[in-house]
């Protein structure tokens, strides 16, 4: 959690991590069950909150996917070869 955000500080491709020498992906990382409340100005301290449940009982990566506009995708079942069973 503590990159959440961080690349939209910087042009795409050059955020960094300078401590430990590398760079950061293009993409950052997703929150589905705390919210962003609180950062300082040089992002040393960060508070999370955890989200409030959905009123249509769904659960938050769900609400989260419906307010983008995109539909979660369901696990697929995985197909097996039919057998003949004989008892």
């Amino acid at each position: 959690m503590s990159y959440y955000g961080y690349n939209n500080l910087f042009p795409p491709g050059q955020a960094q991590d300078r401590v430990r020498g590398s760079k950061m992906p293009t993409e950052g990382p997703e929150l589905y069950n705390v919210e962003e409340a609180y950062t300082t100005e040089n992002w040393i301290v960060r508070l999370y909150k955890v989200k409030d449940l959905d009123n249509f009982d769904r659960d938050h990566q769900s609400a989260m996917a419906f307010d983008k506009g995109t539909k979660k995708k369901r696990a697929s079942k995985k197909r097996v070869a039919r057998t003949l069973r004989v008892d």
